[in-house]
């Protein structure tokens, strides 16, 4: 009689907490349940929706590998001092579409990448202005092959869109030639085993330029080699330097025949860290050098300074010197940049050309638009 009585006391004693157990049990294996089902639906909807963004509804084809295309697109307001009876002026006072640029790339395979930029000066010639076709072949080297930028100092890799100031430097124009270098060739990238940034660029050049080379043999190539570093001198700061020299057959004979080039860049990056972020600045020199039956040289520097989150101003000085007829030009240039967002700019520029012939100031007013996909910039 005990026993039981002993055994009545301990079920009541314990029932509650058994109840509260299987009640809680219970709860927990439903929500576990729900969990799984809610699961199942989430990872439901994802292939759906991955299903859809992969696949082109009109050819059920994978569009993971279809190219990116955007449209640049520069309008022009320009007032001249200068040259308004000359309707080959270079920069003429009135109203111009300064360029449209169609861009394309993406992956042709899992290791090789085409990039290609047909450009349109004004409203009458489309062309080819760049085609790319790199490839990755080990975790160091990769290849080039294509109508390239030729790699000779920071501004000549730069399309028009990137470009930060309208007037060409005089530097560029005297040494490279008015449409910079721009050549078919091969190349190869080798990112040298160091603890910063090192890599050293070869390539082989058809050798087309005309202010340059333009061989009149068939095997008369251009060739480049190029060292391109970049050192991070603080969590805030980083600086760029680059070498870079070609040369190459011309149409000239005797001593003159071969043309060398020479390229020297040097670039500071300040981005302050946290709340100052919107405070960059930017310092940027370039030297260049020719010898082709008589020696051209230039130089630019200028500084950048991003004030607020959508402004930025900058200056620039550029000289140039031709030894044949000990020649100069020097050329100043200030400019105003609004950015409300990365694809859209409005730019005010002036230049003031100093030169041999007669002195220009250029007043430009410039909308720069990006339709579609937008890349970063170099570096």
């Amino acid at each position: 009689m005990k026993l039981f009585g002993l055994l009545f006391f301990l079920m009541g004693f314990f029932y509650p907490s058994i109840q509260s157990h299987a009640i809680s049990d219970g709860k927990t294996h439903k929500d576990i349940k729900q969990l799984e089902q809610r699961i199942k639906k989430l990872e439901s909807e994802r292939k759906r929706n991955s299903h859809s963004n992969n696949i082109s509804t009109a050819t059920g084809l994978s569009r993971s590998f279809n190219p990116a295309i955007s449209l640049h697109g520069l309008l022009l307001g320009t007032y001249n001092s200068e040259g308004n009876d000359n309707s080959s002026q270079s920069y003429k006072t009135g109203l111009s579409v300064e360029e449209l640029e169609l861009q394309l790339a993406g992956n042709v395979d899992t290791w090789f990448r085409v990039h290609s930029t047909f450009s349109m000066e004004g409203t009458e010639t489309f062309g080819l202005e760049e085609l790319v076709g790199s490839g990755l072949i080990t975790n160091n080297l990769s290849l080039q092959v294509g109508k390239l930028f030729v790699p000779i100092g920071k501004h000549n890799q730069l399309h028009t869109h990137s470009q930060p100031f309208v007037a060409t430097p005089v530097s560029n124009e005297m040494v490279l030639g008015e449409d910079g270098l721009k050549e078919i060739g091969f190349g190869a990238n080798y990112l040298l085993p160091f603890p910063f940034f090192s890599e050293i660029n070869l390539q082989i050049l058809e050798g087309e330029n005309e202010d340059l080379f333009a061989s009149t043999v068939n095997d008369g190539f251009a060739y480049l080699t190029r060292s391109a570093n970049s050192f991070d001198l603080s969590d805030e700061t980083t600086m760029a330097a680059n070498l870079a020299y070609a040369f190459g057959d011309n149409s000239l004979s005797g001593p003159y025949r071969t043309t060398e080039v020479l390229g020297v860049d040097i670039r500071f990056k300040h981005k302050p860290l946290g709340r100052e972020g919107y405070r960059t600045t930017v310092w940027q020199s370039e030297f260049l050098s020719s010898t082709r039956e008589q020696i051209k040289t230039g130089f630019y520097t200028y500084l950048q300074q991003q004030f607020a989150k959508h402004w930025w101003a900058q200056g620039r000085y550029s000289h140039s010197y031709q030894q044949s007829d000990r020649s100069d030009q020097n050329q100043y240039s200030l400019a105003l940049s609004y950015f409300p967002s990365e694809f859209l700019e409005t730019k005010l520029e002036y230049t003031h050309l100093n030169q041999y012939a007669a002195d220009e100031n250029q007043l430009f007013l410039r909308l720069n638009f990006t339709l579609g996909a937008h890349k970063g910039h170099n570096y």
